[in-house]
């Protein structure tokens, strides 16, 4: 009786399938129990890089506030000289002048919550908020009293509300030494560049001429391409287009008013109005086309 040991390997092809299959199988085993030695972490570890995180991180945060957004902190009688004189000094399109008793009798009549609302939100020629959107509205409200008041009400002024916050410092538990962040955020922090200010010799674009239109009272009377009291301003551009002496006639005009041109509604003085302002606006408005 003979012992004869037989195997599954014929050829030589079959003993070079096997010793690929065995390489590629250890090869996969050595993968896997790389990565899950090195994808466990024990929670001492975590703790440790959370408290670096903490140590380094920087004593000061700074948060920047959106400079676009409504800024409360006008009295009244601001708000009043800034938008709502145009028309309510002169009566312009049926606005209530200020001290007429007898036409703004029925409007106090009806409760501030509604001259409230007319001035926020706009009524029949009267744009939202005077054409000025960025008014907070406790500011059209405490405009709305004072005019109110000087013409027969007796109306409580809104109360003040807490300024938004501009920025926040955090305290923290890190060392003396790393306070220098802190002082670095506080030093190269610069303040944030001043929005609707005209630049000389800067061209204004469509954005910034709407802030333009807002910063100075312009938008209570005028659209670009509406017209609300005035002319809109694509109109003004198209009858002014070619005229050589255009961009000084309407710089004198906003400035020194006038009448006749338009029609029979005055278009009041605007002494207040930056030179620069007018001269960015006049020429941005005859660069505009319909």
């Amino acid at each position: 009786m003979s012992d004869k040991h037989s195997s599954f390997i014929k050829t030589p092809k079959q003993l070079v399938i096997v010793v690929g299959l065995a390489f590629a199988i250890t090869i996969a085993l050595v993968v896997l129990l790389s990565q899950l030695v090195t994808g466990v972490r024990s929670p001492g570890n975590r703790d440790d890089q959370t408290g670096v995180l903490n140590r380094i991180k920087p004593v000061g945060e700074v948060t920047i506030a959106d400079a676009t957004a409504p800024q409360a902190g006008m009295t009244g009688e601001q708000v009043y000289q800034d938008v709502c004189k145009t028309c309510h000094e002169a009566g312009l399109v049926g606005a209530p002048k200020l001290g007429d008793k007898g036409a703004w009798a029925p409007r106090i009549k009806r409760g501030i919550d509604a001259l409230y609302a007319s001035a926020i939100n706009g009524k029949d020629q009267m744009p939202p908020k005077g054409g000025n959107r960025n008014l907070a509205d406790i500011d059209v409200q405490r405009g709305v009293v004072y005019m109110a008041n000087r013409s027969g009400g007796s109306f409580n002024e809104p109360p003040a509300v807490p300024a938004p916050a501009v920025a926040t410092t955090s305290t923290s538990t890190a060392p003396v030494a790393t306070t220098a962040p802190a002082a670095a955020v506080t030093a190269g922090a610069a303040p944030p560049a001043a929005t609707g200010a005209a630049r000389p010799g800067v061209p204004l674009d469509l954005k910034a001429g709407e802030a333009l239109m807002q910063k100075d009272g312009c938008a209570a009377c005028h659209g670009i391409d509406k017209k609300i009291v005035g002319p809109a301003y694509v109109d003004v551009a198209a009858k002014y287009n070619g005229d050589a002496g255009a961009q000084a006639k309407l710089a004198q005009k906003i400035k020194a008013g006038g009448a006749g041109v338009w029609g029979q509604v005055p278009m009041p003085p605007n002494p207040q109005v930056p030179d620069d302002d007018i001269k960015a606006l006049v020429s941005w408005i005859l660069a505009l086309k319909k």
